[in-house]
């Protein structure tokens, strides 16, 4: 039976970790999962703020707006935002209640969509001279001041100060996601910026 003693059973020997080392493994455990949340936190605000993530949350009716904003094309607006550095929270700057009723219509499949499908039938008009105006963005004394003549037209020609006075808003020539028109060639024959559109072409 002495001999048996000299045995012990599995674990028996080894003592169990102090309270110290627990709890510094704790604080080593909790330290790893703090930094993981905030670096996909911060990675996920990055991607927050790229076209993609639109594209991919609500990938059926943003495809043809994210494909726009890559796509190039001289003659719309994203393009000439893109190339300055914007994004889509640039003009399209998130608001809880409107980010919760998007989502709602997400999650029942409830866009209100063009007839070709590729567009939101109730696409908010945002660009008035109130909204493109605005603080940081275009200032209309320089715009007007630089279209004198726009594109080799005669010096008396500016489609930002003319006989239409305040009944064009900036939406109507300026299309973010579609081509522009020239809102003026409806009487005139002006020669237009690359990629733009006359009134009616299609």
């Amino acid at each position: 039976m002495a001999e048996d003693e000299k045995f012990s059973r599995p674990g028996e020997g080894a003592q169990a970790p102090s309270p110290k080392r627990k709890a510094k493994r704790g604080w080593i455990i909790g330290g790893v999962v703090a930094v993981v949340i905030v670096v996909a936190g911060a990675g996920f605000w990055v991607w927050h703020e790229t076209p993609s993530f639109c594209n991919a949350i609500c990938h059926s009716p943003m495809d043809s707006y994210v494909d726009t904003y890559y796509s190039g094309d001289q003659g719309m607006l994203v393009t000439a935002h893109a190339e300055a550095g914007n994004n889509c929270l640039s003009c399209h700057e998130p608001v809880i209640t409107e980010q919760v009723g998007e989502a709602m219509k997400w999650v029942a499949d409830d866009y209100p969509m063009t007839a070709d499908d590729t567009k939101l039938a109730d696409g908010a008009d945002m660009a008035s001279e109130e909204f493109c105006a605005k603080s940081g963005c275009h200032d209309m004394n320089d715009v007007v001041a630089s279209t004198w003549g726009f594109e080799g037209n005669d010096e008396k020609f500016n489609p930002h100060s003319s006989h239409q006075d305040m009944a064009l808003e900036c939406g109507d020539c300026h299309k973010a996601h579609e081509k522009s028109v020239l809102m003026c060639n409806q009487c005139h024959k002006l020669n237009m910026p690359e990629g733009w559109e006359a009134p009616n072409a299609a």
